[in-house]
């Protein structure tokens, strides 16, 4: 079986809450990542827009929250046609900051479907790179 999942790992020089502010907090995903119509919750439906024109960019559901530690989404963009995957965050405390770790899981394993795959791994990419760039 091929493994498709996406795994990143960043250091940040700042607190797990100011991360954790950065992965649920509205505006402050729109900083760095996709604004959001409000806070991600634990258990609520989530949508974030373009940064341009405001449309739908990624939506899901927020399925686990546990504060300043983890964090697990449903997660889907038009392309998968409605499919989702999963996308889990996890914050550890290192001296001097916080390591955070992205696992983005159930993405397409044909080769048919390997062109997301791409897209999504070097979006998460820039993402992440935007997120070191921001002052905590």
């Amino acid at each position: 079986m091929t493994d498709t999942t996406i795994r990143k790992s960043i250091f940040l020089a700042t607190d797990k809450p100011t991360v954790w502010d950065h992965l649920t907090k509205a505006d402050l995903l729109g900083k760095w990542f996709h604004p959001a119509q409000s806070d991600l919750a634990e258990g609520e439906d989530y949508v974030l827009v373009s940064q341009k024109d405001g449309d739908r960019m990624c939506w899901g559901k927020v399925e686990k929250a546990d504060p300043h530690d983890y964090l697990k989404w449903s997660f889907t963009v038009g392309p998968m046609q409605g499919a989702m995957s999963t996308v889990e965050w996890r914050l550890d405390a290192v001296a001097g900051g916080t390591r955070l770790s992205l696992e983005h899981s159930g993405l397409p394993t044909t080769s048919e479907g390997f062109g997301l795959v791409l897209a999504l791994d070097k979006g998460w990419h820039g993402f992440l790179m935007a997120l070191r760039e921001l002052d905590g």
